[in-house]
């Protein structure tokens, strides 16, 4: 079907490229036009069909707009979607990683950390995972260009502490491992642990600190000094999953880490244990 517009039609669109909405709903067409519900779903469907509109879920559209030409050639963008999907967002764990350069795997999923827990969505073939967390822990995002679409993302920092707290969404703990030696040349020291200390997680500290003594960060003693204050008093854990790993391992200290996970596991053949270069980086927002 041809990009024509009737006069309904062209008022939505035209209204959408006016305000640089992205995004619409049944209930927005509704009020655009001030029609039915059964109308504006007549409309979706017919915007649809002539490619000014895609289908993101059950009542929710993204604007195919002009200058995509004819054809109306849809945003391949996978954040761009992702983006709408939640609010408030920021897209975190492996997919901030592999933005901020922290990892070299490809993700097939991507993370979106959220208020809410929710199900996986698949939207066109890519599987959206939302990460739940409550209000004190939401914090460590920032507005970034991705594709020329302006999305939140998670700093080095909070990306950092994400994928050491849950390794399952950001690789598996191996993974981890590389992510936190690349990570070390690029934080800031002083948002990390302040980031950290909100956190108010004494494992998330001891696995961090474990991490960084495994490849020799070069850590301001000062950072050291903190970190360890935030660690409970006799806590003692468990590396990995005990799930995946079982129980049993050396205890590393001074973070009273179990290392259930194998050396080899953490450290890849051909993974050479090198120190860590400081070099500050501008503190984050």
């Amino acid at each position: 079907m041809a990009r024509t517009l009737s006069k309904n039609e062209a008022k939505v669109i035209l209204d959408l490229e006016w305000r640089g909405q992205r995004t619409l709903t049944l209930e927005d067409l509704r009020r655009t036009i001030g029609a039915s519900d059964s109308y504006a779903r007549y409309l979706a469907h017919r915007l649809v069909r002539k490619g000014w509109l895609e289908r993101l879920r059950p009542g929710l559209y993204q604007l195919v707009p002009a200058d995509r030409g004819q054809e109306g050639i849809a945003d391949s963008n996978p954040l761009a979607a992702g983006a709408v999907l939640a609010k408030p967002y920021f897209f975190s764990f492996g997919t901030a990683c592999t933005y901020h350069g922290l990892t070299e795997q490809v993700f097939s999923e991507v993370y979106v950390a959220c208020r809410e827990r929710r199900r996986p969505e698949i939207i066109r073939g890519k599987r959206y995972v939302f990460v739940g967390f409550p209000a004190e822990r939401f914090f460590g995002f920032e507005e970034v260009s991705v594709l020329g679409q302006p999305v939140q993302m998670a700093t080095v920092e909070r990306a950092l502490l994400d994928a050491v707290d849950r390794p399952r969404f950001a690789g598996g703990i191996g993974e981890v491992s590389l992510i936190v030696a690349r990570a070390a040349t690029k934080n800031s020291w002083d948002t990390l642990v302040s980031f950290a200390s909100k956190w108010g997680s004494s494992a998330l500290v001891q696995r961090l600190g474990f991490f960084l003594d495994l490849h020799h960060a070069d850590v301001p003693e000062d950072v050291r000094m903190t970190m360890a204050s935030l660690i409970r008093p006799g806590s003692k854990i468990q590396l990995g999953s005990r799930r995946e790993w079982g129980t049993s391992g050396r205890l590393v200290r001074p973070w009273n880490v179990i290392q259930n996970v194998p050396h080899d596991v953490l450290l890849p053949k051909g993974e050479v244990q090198r120190r860590i270069a400081f070099h500050p980086r501008k503190k984050s927002q």
